[in-house]
């Protein structure tokens, strides 16, 4: 009875010693950014030709699902059971194929989110900085440094974040933080929303183009702090129009942009069900962008990706929003069955109107 008692006490401290671990680097790694943080630009950016009033430019969003994420994969955080992409190859083929879907449309400018940088999620890839060797001037904007402690085997660190490239000058980057209201313990592992603004001079000109790239995609069902995130983002966003500058907005909304049932594929979600943006809150001077609605922009990572199958779900809610003195050419997403990512990007084609 002895050896019986010993045994399992012996099992119960080694059980309290990896709970004691993990609590401690889940501790050691959360993230507390301040509300406003200045991004280092890379140097030779400041000699980047500046935006020209009148020049059409292109514009690409996409969230490319931490390079891990495919038509293939599923994850235990949208009912499924994949913590990690299979191997390191094959992030290594999706970046692979992002690279090659973004160099067809040789954008000027590009927003990417869900980007991780050494997460043992992504085999600690620099995704950030092996794109940026492809695309050319870029910062990296955390939104995402934890130890995540579930599921078993455990995510483990992550580092996560956005990523703006541009081949024109810019002059600033910052991180903005958003609200938040997360409980313990899921505060100290959770991802911190945030806006990276990029500035973007325009020649002959007082005004600015202000780029901002966006991630707002929760599995929180608390409807009153994404609320808080956009009155947030829709303060910031007027203010920039009222001092006179451009503003465009892209990246993931988190939110469907148009009720489900305007959607021609379905969109039922037994695991997480994004709000509906309300585009009534959408302040005046601006207007919401995105491409043929018959072409969702995100799946459900519950299973690998059928088209045809009855029980895929996908979504509608990635978009741009713009201010009024854009000129919008064009609006173009893009059917790729998810082959490198859970979501598809989208094209702006735009030019600024002369003041």
């Amino acid at each position: 009875m002895k050896n019986v008692l010993k045994i399992v006490g012996g099992l119960l401290l080694a059980f309290a010693i990896i709970l004691a671990g993990l609590f401690v680097l889940v501790a050691a790694y959360q993230y507390r950014p301040a509300e406003l943080l200045e991004i280092n630009l890379p140097a030779g950016w400041q000699e980047s030709p500046q935006l020209i009033a009148d020049r059409e430019y292109s514009l690409l969003s996409w969230s490319i699902g931490y390079g891990s994420r495919n038509s293939s994969s599923d994850n235990f955080m949208e009912g499924g059971y994949g913590v990690r992409a299979g191997r390191r190859q094959t992030v290594s083929k999706n970046l692979e194929g992002i690279y090659a879907e973004i160099a067809k449309s040789d954008p000027d400018l590009i927003l990417l989110q869900a980007v991780d940088h050494e997460s043992k999620r992504s085999y600690n890839f620099k995704e950030d900085e092996i794109l940026g060797e492809a695309l050319g001037f870029g910062v990296y904007t955390p939104n995402h440094k934890a130890f995540i402690p579930k599921p078993w085997p455990v995510s483990g660190r992550t580092d996560a974040g956005l990523a703006g490239f541009s081949k024109l000058k810019v002059t600033s980057a910052v991180r903005q933080q958003l609200p938040e209201n997360y409980s313990w313990p899921e505060k100290m592992y959770s991802i911190s929303h945030c806006l990276e603004i990029l500035r973007l001079p325009v020649e002959n000109s007082d005004a600015e183009l202000v780029l901002i790239n966006l991630d707002l995609k929760t599995y929180a069902t608390d409807a009153e702090t994404l609320a808080k995130q956009m009155e947030v983002f829709f303060e910031i966003i007027t203010a920039e129009r009222d001092q006179g500058n451009y503003v465009i907005a892209g990246g993931d909304f988190g939110q469907t942009l148009l009720p489900f049932s305007d959607l021609s594929y379905k969109s039922e979600n037994p695991h997480w069900e994004p709000g509906n943006l309300d585009t009534a809150s959408i302040p005046t001077g601006f207007k919401l962008l995105y491409g043929n609605p018959d072409i969702p922009t995100s799946r459900l990572n519950d299973k690998p990706y059928d088209s045809e199958a009855a029980d895929t779900i996908c979504f509608l809610t990635d978009a741009f929003i713009v201010s009024d003195e854009i000129a919008v050419k064009s609006c173009e997403s893009f059917e790729l069955d998810f082959e490198f990512s859970d979501h598809n990007p989208l094209l702006l084609k735009f030019s600024l109107d002369r003041h």
